[in-house]
């Protein structure tokens, strides 16, 4: 595909990857200026001056730094070399022409190289380049379409009914693309319906260059979406064995690729940056690439043979080491989301991992995250930490993994609906809903930082 392109004010394209390099406008600074506080003067004359014959100076031009020098002066005395801040003053070397000067075009020539194509804006590059003159770029780009289906969703910011959930994927998946430079197009929800969801594919295909259909993946009477895809033209990807993915199919119409996606948040959030957010990368779109740091696994992790499987993790320094803890899938899924900064690949072939093991995780987070991260295990239902500066992140698990994290010192605090174990610190606390839970902190933890940020986000003291 030709890569399409897009003219933006500076101030909008931070973190797009510019299409064309971009030049000076003029030249930084434009004209000798002074390049501190004191006098402006005429160098020749100073050339004899010497502690044996000092010279007084009376035609000096006051000048602030920043400030064009005045006419017939090639340098500035410093004002520190000025008793009184007036003329006449005494020099005792001479002036060289230039000395508290910055001459013109000394930063930046007039139409100099300032950036490359392919380079991605930094908000740091804003202010030289406006400074330079430079107030729109030009930016690659690719308009993609999502069009959502089912009769049971509703538009994002509606009260779903019985039955009813919000169309939450198209906003997650402009969310991801977005920052490559992609401008998502969203169309209004098309019901479970073959001509409707073909009249409008047909309908949004021409005006973008990638089109996304969500839901219908599945084999259900009303998942229909993945049969009209199909009938647009020439299958080039049918099911991948990835989990949450699997039915995922990408067929190429009318030389533009159409995915078909399934439903549910966790697999549409990783088949868009397996695939999707690739495919903007070789139209000349890098998306910024996830750290990889070493975490020490707090549980166990099971895989499914014959599938490259994402795990959200929660990752946080307890102690010196980082500490990796899955979280659920299932019922508690949608809020993995919320509480997981990080991500686990579980390539084919390996059945899992053990507890204790030490294995590498994309983070999803800032890379300095996990030092302000606190984890949170067990019974952790109806526990609320609403001020988010501590870094609060709840991981659900049985009563034997809270206890086994405990003794491994692989969290911060654990949480019980009955007593605490035996040997470790414990506080009674009542949820919001009236229930009584017991919080413990690992023994070995000493005076950590984050057992005692979140006690003290619970009004608690050690």
């Amino acid at each position: 595909m030709k890569t399409r392109t897009m003219n933006l004010p500076v101030e909008e394209a931070v973190g797009r990857v510019l299409a064309a390099p971009v030049r000076a406008e003029f030249a930084v600074p434009g004209t000798d200026i002074a390049d501190l506080d004191g006098f402006a003067v005429q160098s020749r004359p100073t050339a004899g001056a010497s502690h044996g014959r000092p010279l007084v100076v009376v035609e000096g031009v006051r000048v602030d730094t920043g400030r064009p020098l005045p006419p017939g002066t090639d340098a500035v005395v410093p004002l520190e070399c000025c008793p009184g801040e007036a003329c006449p003053f005494v020099l005792t070397e001479p002036i060289r022409p230039g000395d508290g000067v910055r001459h013109a075009g000394s930063e930046v020539e007039d139409g100099a190289l300032l950036l490359p194509a392919g380079h991605r804006l930094r908000p740091v590059d804003i202010g030289p380049l406006v400074a330079a003159g430079v107030v729109r770029v030009v930016v690659r780009a690719a308009r993609v379409g999502v069009i959502p289906t089912g009769g049971e969703l509703v538009p994002p910011g509606t009260l779903p009914g019985p039955g009813e959930s919000v169309a939450s994927n198209p906003l997650a998946i402009r969310a991801l693309l977005e920052p490559q430079g992609a401008e998502t197009f969203i169309h209004a929800v098309v019901p479970d319906d073959r001509a409707a969801i073909r009249a409008a594919i047909l309908e949004m295909r021409p005006e973008v260059d990638l089109l996304v259909v969500c839901g219908g993946s599945g084999r259900g009477t009303r998942d229909v979406a993945f049969g009209v895809v199909r009938s647009l033209g020439e299958t080039v990807v049918d099911g991948v064995a990835a989990r949450p993915g699997r039915a995922f199919l990408v067929v190429k119409a009318e030389e533009k690729p159409v995915f078909s996606l399934p439903g549910r948040a966790q697999p549409i959030a990783l088949l868009t940056e397996f695939f999707l957010m690739p495919l903007l990368e070789s139209w000349g779109m890098p998306a910024v690439a996830h750290p990889r740091v070493q975490v020490r696994l707090g549980l166990d992790i099971l895989s499914h043979p014959g599938f490259t499987e994402a795990v959200p993790l929660s990752v946080a320094r307890v102690g010196t080491g980082l500490i990796g803890l899955r979280q659920p899938r299932g019922r508690l899924g949608t809020l993995s989301g919320f509480r997981s900064n990080a991500r686990l690949l579980v390539p084919d072939g390996v059945n899992g991992y053990r507890a204790g093991e030490r294995v590498m995780a994309e983070l999803l987070d800032e890379l300095d995250g996990p030092e302000r991260t606190v984890l949170v295990v067990g019974a952790v239902d109806g526990l609320e930490f609403p001020c988010d500066e501590n870094r609060i992140v709840l991981v659900p698990c049985k009563s034997g993994e809270a206890r086994a994290l405990l003794d491994r010192s692989a969290c911060h605090l654990a949480t019980f609906e009955g007593a605490a174990p035996p040997g470790v610190d414990s506080w009674p606390h009542r949820l919001p809903d009236g229930r009584r839970v017991v919080l413990a902190a690992p023994p070995g933890l000493g005076e950590d930082g984050g057992v005692n940020r979140a006690l003290e986000s619970l009004g608690l003291t050690r």
